[in-house]
């Protein structure tokens, strides 16, 4: 039986709930949104499969033979646009459905909740694109996948360090047919947050979720990929709102880690080699590696870890512009894959106030839009339109040898 002393001892990949053979496990919210497994006592068999499955309890040391990095680009920009960085993610999504197989990947339900859905046409895939902040449910993905796996069916799954982690517990078997991606993860985001700020919004618009079409949190319409917004858009496909990192509060929530899940604090799936056949992150500093692809429009970072990621990658590498990078100078730009996060200073107040109050004002009270913050956006706004924001952001990121560490992708 799954017993939590400390609530840093679950990722909430549901994996011992869709284990368990008498479905005496629910995941279930708690007061800061998160999804926790709660046994059933009267129902659990206390066969302990749960336990053995759960990738906290179970971690193991891994050892690749490869570790190759790439910087890659979709060839169609309008791909890359869509995209969080460079849109490796659709030019593998589209391999594995020509051999008649599934993706699976974070989208938007109907009342634009982040759960985990799959895809078995080339249309679909949209709904996967771009990072999303929250924590996914992944419902019953997991069940679903070793059912098509039964069936010789392609499968990619593409999710956090953890999630993924969780797939091949679950699993407990190798399939030749599944292919995984993981994303260098800062940490997931509380699901309760993110609704209560999508809710705020729509609610002073006057605006009901069916009227929403799309949620994207990094838009790189205007700007591009070095200053993206978090953006609304309805059914017409108008934009009706825009935000930097700076000024969103919810962005700023997750930067400061005020709104991340306890397992983020102390993450053991923060590793350079992986279990995942592909990790994915974003290239801000595309402009050391290559001037051609400099082009603000976006470039991911590809590990390959695995010899099946290998020969797959050989396979899709003529849909791609890329080039094979040194890995330790790609490792050191991405702090998030190998070091946890920090709780903010106002993680435990903030979300409890929003779990008692869920108004604007608790919004506005945790993160003001200060003088500073006001100058920081004209300031953004200004440099990008001179072209000149990403020169900056450069010096800044190289004299201080790191890079800003909320934007994720693929």
């Amino acid at each position: 039986m799954i017993k939590l002393n400390d609530k840093k001892e679950c990722c909430g990949c549901s994996a011992c709930e869709q284990v368990c053979p008498v479905h005496a496990i629910k995941m279930v919210p708690d007061e800061e949104g998160f999804l926790y497994p709660i046994t059933d006592t009267n129902v659990c068999v206390e066969c302990h499969l749960c336990e053995r499955t759960c990738p906290i309890k179970n971690t193991e040391s891994v050892s690749q033979e490869l570790d190759k990095v790439y910087i890659c680009q979709n060839k169609y920009k309008d791909i890359r646009k869509e995209s969080t960085s460079g849109g490796f993610f659709t030019v593998l999504a589209k391999y594995v459905l020509a051999q008649n197989g599934v993706v699976f990947g974070a989208a938007y339900d109907n009342e634009l909740n982040v759960i985990h859905d799959y895809a078995e046409d080339e249309k679909a895939l949209a709904r996967f694109r771009g990072s999303k902040y929250a924590q996914s449910n992944l419902q019953r993905s997991f069940s679903t996948i070793k059912n098509l796996l039964k069936d010789n069916r392609w499968v990619l799954f593409t999710g956090t360090p953890c999630q993924t982690e969780g797939l091949i517990k679950y699993l407990n078997k190798q399939y030749e047919r599944l292919i995984i991606m993981d994303i260098a993860c800062y940490g997931v985001a509380s699901p309760l947050a993110y609704k209560s700020y999508i809710d705020n919004f729509l609610q002073s618009k006057k605006l009901d979720k069916t009227e929403i079409s799309t949620i994207k949190f990094r838009d790189k319409s205007k700007y591009g990929y070095e200053y993206s917004q978090f953006s609304v858009y309805d059914k017409s496909g108008k934009r009706i709102m825009a935000s930097g990192a700076e000024s969103c509060r919810l962005l700023r929530g997750f930067v400061a880690n005020d709104i991340t899940r306890p397992a983020c604090y102390d993450c053991c799936f923060k590793k350079k080699h992986r279990i995942s056949d592909f990790t994915v992150w974003d290239c801000f500093n595309v402009y050391k590696y290559s001037r051609e692809m400099d082009d603000n429009i976006g470039t991911s970072h590809v590990m390959v870890h695995s010899q099946k990621g290998n020969e797959i990658f050989h396979e899709i590498k003529n849909d791609l512009v890329w080039k094979s990078v040194d890995s330790e100078l790609a490792i050191g730009s991405e702090p998030s894959l190998t070091v946890s996060s920090v709780p903010g200073k106002n993680r435990n107040s903030f979300l409890k106030e929003l779990n008692s109050a869920n108004n604007p004002k608790t919004w506005k009270k945790f993160y003001p839009d200060s003088v500073k913050v006001k100058t920081e956006r004209m300031l953004r706004k200004t440099l990008s339109r001179l072209g000149l924001y990403g020169r900056i952001k450069r010096f800044i990121k190289d004299k201080k040898g790191g890079s800003k560490k909320f934007n994720r992708g693929r």
